[in-house]
C-alpha cells in the first residue's frame, strides 16, 4: 500500500523578540497558536518562526483552554467576532497569496521589530505588525499562510530519473518545491533516492484498526483524538528498510488511556485481551511522558503524547512538559529525517518541518532548530547527530558541525551527560553494522575522542585510580584500524555467502573498501578471515575431555562487536593505570569507568588487546604449508594451539579467538591504510593476509581450532600425587607442558601421557 506525502512549505514570520526569554517566548507561541483561525478543510499548516525556526499548527477548532479568566472571555468573544463563516478552499488560499504577495512584498522585507516592542510575539502580516493580544484579520491570515500541495504520482516521488521533486500543478501554473538554505543541491543525481512507504498487510491492518478505534471515541465522546506514527519507522520506511518499532502520537489522549481502547476494540472482535505495560516518566533516563505498550495484531506498539519541551540552563531534562502539536513535538526532535509523521488517518507522511523530506533524500543531517540551541539543550543529540549520520552514510550540516566543534558545546557534553547514556550512544553506532569507521572518524574530526573515549585519572570517577602511566598514541591509528577491520569483516561474509544483518541503507558507498573486496572475496587465501570459528569439535579425538561452556547463540556478532571496540580502544595500548594496587589496561579503565561497559565487552577486548604481540609472532613463524617433516608438524600444531588456549581458554572468548587474528592484521596493515582507502592492494599487503589466513586455516586442518575447551589428561592433583609434588604455584607451568604435549600427540590416550610425565621428570623441576 501507498502512502500520499504532503509537502508544507513554511512562511517566515517574526515571533520571538531579542529581549524575550526562550520559556516566556513559548508561551507566547502557544497563545499565538490558539489565535490563529484556519480553514475546516485543510487539516495543518506550517508556520517558521524566525530565529528558533519553530512552527505553529493551526487547529481547525481554536480552544483557549489554557487560559483562564476575563482573557479567556475577551479571547472568547474576538475570536466568535473575527472567524469568517465561510472558508476559502485551499486553491483561493493560494490565489489570495499569488495576489497580496506583490504588494506586500516591500513593506513585509526587512523590517526589524521596534526598540519599543513589547514582549508580546509580533507577528508581521501584510502592511500590518500587531502584538500577539490582537487576532489577525481574515485577509492577513490568508496572507501569510501558503499552501503547497504537491503531486508526487504514485507517491515515488523521488524518482532518480529526475532531477528535482516533481512540480506542482496548479491553475496558477506549475510551482517548484521551495528550495532548503544549505541542503545540497537537488539537481545532484547522485545525490537523490528513490523512497516510497509500502505498508505491509499487518501494518495496513494495524493502521485501520487504530483509525477505527479514534472514530469511535469520537463518535461516543465527541473529542477527536490524531493518531501519528512518528520518529524511526517513517525514516525507515521511506528508505525501504523493515521497521518494527512503532511508535504512535496521540495529540490529545495519554498513551495508556487509548491502549484500553484499543484492547477493548480487539475483543469486541474476538481477539484475546492483551496485558498493557505502562511505562512511568524517568527523566533521569530520557523518559519523560508516560508509554503505554502492548501488542497489537503480532506487533508491539508504544502509545505517547505528542510533546512540547522547556529546558532550564544547566539540564538536560526538561523543566516543563506539557501536551503539544505534531508541529511542536516535530521541532523538539534531534535531527529533521527523525521528524518526520505518518498520519494513519490519511495515510500520508507529514513534514512539519518543511526539511524531513528534502534531507532524507540529499543525504542530510541536520536539526530541526537552530543547532547551537538543539546541543545546548541535550548535548547528548551531538552523538546521535554522528551515530545517523554514520548509520545512513549521510552528510551532517556544516552548521551543525560548527556548533558541535564549539568548546561550550563540548563542556556541556562532559559535565551534563552521563557516561552510561554516551556509551549506550556508542553501543548502537557499533552494533547498527556498516558505518563504524565513519562515525569514529566524525568523533575524531569533531574533536570528541577524549570526550567519548575519556583517558584514565586519578578522580573520583574510579575510586582507587592512584596513578597513571604512559600516554596515548595516535587516535588517526584507532580510525584507519576500524576502518580496515570492516573491510576485512565484509570479505568473511561475502566469502561465506552469508549478508551481514547488521548492514543497513547506505547514502554513500566507501568505493576502496569496494575495490578492495573486488580483489579479496571468494579467494583460497582469504576464506578463514571469519571473527568466530563455525566448525564442530573433531570426531577424530573423542576421547579428550571438553569443558562444557554456555553455548553464545550468535558469537560471530559479539566478537565483531568487541573487534571493533579494541580497535576503537587502540590508541590507548601503552597506557595503564594503578587501581587498588593493580595495573589495570587504559581500555579497561576507560570500557569499566568511563563509558560503563559489560563485564563481558571488557575481558574480551583486553584480551584481544593484550594477546596482538604473541600472534604477530606465532604468524610469522608458522608456514604457509604443512611441513614435510613430522617433528616440524608437531612443534608447529603446539606452538598454534597454546596461542589459541591462551586467548580462548577465557571462557567468555572461546569461538571468537580468531577476533584476535583479524586484529592483529588489521594492525600489521595500518602503514598501508593510505593506498588502501584508495582500493590498492600490493604484493605487501596480499602476503601478510595470505600469512593469517594460512593460520588459521591450519588450526581447523589440525583439529586445534577447538583447542581452547580440551582438559588436560592429567590434571593438577593427579600430576602432584604422580610426580610425588606439593600443590604450588608452579602446578600451572607443569600443566601447560602437559598440554603443549596434548597438541603434539592429539591421538594419545591419558596412560600414555602418564608413562610420558614419568618419563620426562625432570621437565618438572
Amino acid at each position: 500500500m501507498l502512502a500520499t506525502f504532503v509537502k508544507f512549505t513554511p512562511v517566515h514570520v517574526s515571533l520571538r523578540p531579542a529581549n524575550l526569554h526562550l520559556p516566556q517566548y513559548l508561551q507566547r507561541v502557544d497563545t499565538t497558536r490558539r489565535l490563529l483561525l484556519s480553514s475546516d478543510r485543510i487539516s495543518c499548516y506550517s508556520i517558521r518562526y524566525k530565529l528558533l525556526y519553530s512552527t505553529i499548527a493551526l487547529s481547525s477548532r481554536p480552544t483557549f483552554s489554557r487560559i483562564r479568566g476575563p482573557r479567556q472571555q475577551q479571547l472568547v468573544s474576538l475570536h466568535s467576532q473575527d472567524r469568517p463563516k465561510t472558508y476559502p478552499t485551499c486553491q483561493d488560499r493560494i490565489t489570495n497569496i499569488n495576489a497580496l504577495e506583490g504588494a506586500t512584498k516591500n513593506t513585509t522585507q526587512g523590517v526589524p521589530p521596534s526598540a519599543g516592542d513589547s514582549p508580546s510575539a509580533t507577528v508581521v502580516a501584510g502592511t500590518k505588525r500587531r502584538a500577539s493580544s490582537e487576532l489577525l484579520s481574515s485577509e492577513n491570515r490568508i496572507s501569510k499562510v501558503r499552501i503547497e500541495p504537491i503531486s508526487y504520482g504514485t507517491s515515488v516521488f523521488f524518482a532518480r530519473a529526475k532531477s528535482t521533486l516533481a512540480p506542482t500543478s496548479t491553475s496558477q501554473g506549475t510551482t517548484p518545491p521551495a528550495s532548503q538554505e544549505g541542503t545540497p543541491d537537488s539537481s545532484n543525481e547522485a545525490g537523490l533516492r528513490s523512497m516510497v512507504i509500502h505498508l505491509t498487510e499487518q501494518e495496513d491492518k494495524i493502521c485501520s484498526v487504530l483509525d477505527e478505534v479514534a472514530k469511535r471515541y469520537e463518535a461516543k465522546q465527541g473529542k477527536k483524538v490524531q493518531l501519528r506514527i512518528a520518529g524511526g519507522w517513517v525514516r525507515d520506511k521511506l528508505l525501504g528498510l523493515s521497521c518494527h518499532d512503532l511508535d504512535v502520537g496521540l495529540d490529545t489522549m495519554m498513551g495508556y488511556d487509548f491502549a484500553v481502547l484499543v484492547n477493548e476494540y480487539m475483543e469486541s472482535l474476538g481477539h484475546e485481551k492483551r496485558t498493557i505495560a505502562k511505562i512511568a516518566t524517568n527523566p533521569e533516563k530520557s523518559k519523560h511522558l508516560e508509554t503505554a505498550t502492548m501488542v497489537v495484531l503480532g506487533m508491539p506498539l508504544d502509545f505517547v503524547n505528542l510533546r512540547s519541551e522547556v529546558y532550564d540552563e544547566g539540564s538536560r531534562i526538561p523543566s516543563e512538559i506539557t501536551f503539544g502539536t505534531p508541529s511542536e513535538d516535530a521541532y523538539r526532535r534531534d535531527i529533521t529525517i527523525n521528524a518526520l509523521f505518518y498520519n494513519i488517518h490519511t495515510r500520508s507522511v507529514e513534514d512539519f518541518t518543511g526539511k524531513g523530506l528534502e534531507d532524507l533524500k540529499n543525504g542530510y543531517i541536520r536539526t530541526p532548530l537552530e543547532p547551537f540551541e538543539t546541543f545546548w539543550q541535550d548535548p547528548l543529540r551531538v552523538m546521535r547527530c554522528i551515530r545517523f549520520a554514520a548509520r545512513f552514510q549521510f552528510n551532517i550540516a556544516e552548521e551543525a558541525k560548527q556548533a558541535i566543534l564549539d568548546p561550550r558545546i563540548k563542556q556541556v557534553l562532559k559535565t551534563k551527560i552521563s557516561k552510561e547514556r554516551i556509551g549506550a550512544e556508542l553501543d548502537k553506532m557499533i552494533d547498527d553494522g556498516a558505518g563504524r569507521s565513519t562515525a569514529l572518524g566524525l568523533i575524531q574530526e569533531l574533536g570528541l575522542y577524549d570526550v567519548v573515549f575519556a583517558p584514565p585519572e586519578v578522580n573520583d570517577v574510579a575510586k582507587g585510580t592512584t596513578s597513571v602511566q604512559g600516554e596515548i598514541r595516535s587516535t588517526e591509528e584507532a580510525f584507519k584500524l576500524v576502518w580496515i577491520i570492516e573491510w576485512l569483516l565484509k570479505i568473511s561474509h561475502s566469502s561465506a555467502g552469508e549478508e551481514d544483518d547488521s548492514i543497513v541503507y547506505q547514502g554513500q558507498v566507501d568505493e576502496g573498501q569496494e575495490k578492495l573486496l573486488g580483489q579479496t572475496r571468494d579467494l583460497a587465501w582469504t576464506n578463514h578471515l571469519c571473527p568466530a570459528i563455525k566448525t564442530d569439535i573433531a570426531p577424530e579425538i573423542p576421547h579428550i575431555p571438553q569443558v562444557t561452556v554456555k553455548e553464545e547463540p550468535f558469537p560471530a556478532k559479539l566478537g565483531k562487536r568487541n573487534l571493533i571496540l579494541a580497535g576503537m580502544l587502540y590508541p590507548y595500548r601503552d597506557m595503564s593505570a594503578t587501581v587498588n594496587k593493580k595495573i589495570v589496561p587504559a581500555g579497561s579503565w576507560i570500557l569499566r569507568y568511563g563509558l560503563k561497559g559489560r563485564n563481558l565487552d571488557i575481558d574480551i577486548v583486553t584480551k584481544l588487546t593484550e594477546s596482538i604481540k604473541n600472534i604477530q609472532e606465532v604468524v610469522d613463524r608458522t608456514l604457509l604449508t604443512i611441513p614435510d617433516n613430522e617433528e616440524a608438524l608437531r612443534e608447529e600444531r603446539a606452538s598454534m594451539g597454546m596461542v589459541i588456549r591462551d586467548i580462548g581458554f577465557i571462557t567468555v572468548v572461546g569461538k571468537k579467538w580468531p577476533c584476535a587474528f583479524l586484529l592483529g592484521l588489521g594492525v600489521e596493515l595500518i602503514p598501508k591504510f593510505d593506498q588502501l582507502k584508495q582500493g590498492v592492494m600490493d604484493g605487501d599487503v596480499r602476503a601478510k593476509i595470505e600469512k593469517y589466513n594460512a593460520f588459521l586455516t591450519k588450526a581447523e586442518t589440525y583439529d586445534i581450532d577447538h583447542c581452547f575447551s580440551w582438559k588436560y589428561l592429567v590434571d593438577g592433583k593427579e600430576l602432584t600425587q604422580l610426580l610425588k609434588i606439593r600443590p604450588g604455584p608452579k602446578i600451572t607451568e607443569f600443566l601447560q607442558i602437559v598440554m603443549r604435549w596434548q597438541l603434539m600427540h592429539p591421538q594419545s590416550s591419558k596412560d600414555e601421557c602418564q608413562d610420558w610425565i614419568l618419563e620426562n621428570s625432570h621437565l618438572f623441576q
